[in-house]
């Protein structure tokens, strides 16, 4: 990810790395930082799939020590705090997720 890019823009989500604030068509989304963190890895990947213990290592770091399948929370509950906008992290089977073409 660049470190001078302060926005990153999907459809109609706006990404605010430097805030760390989401917005979709306008309207800020409260999302709990594992969420934002996924959120914006997911985005600075667009179109490539991630596994799960990339996105772990990215978002919770080296230490992070726990189930697989907290992505998998996470991406859910992600998935409904964006709406409709949520339809867009595609689970990649037997591999993780993505988002984007």
């Amino acid at each position: 990810m660049n470190p001078y890019k302060q926005n990153i823009f999907y459809k109609d989500l706006t990404i605010n790395l430097t805030a760390c604030r989401v917005s979709r068509a306008g309207q800020d989304l409260c999302l709990t930082p594992r969420e934002f963190a996924l959120l914006a890895v997911l985005l600075s990947h667009c179109g490539i799939a991630l596994s799960r213990s990339q996105l772990l290592e990215a978002a919770w770091g080296y230490a992070f020590i726990g189930e697989s399948r907290t992505v998998d929370v996470h991406i859910q509950s992600l998935r409904k705090k964006l709406g409709s906008a949520g339809d867009a992290i595609k689970t990649i089977r037997n591999v993780g997720y993505k988002i984007g073409d």
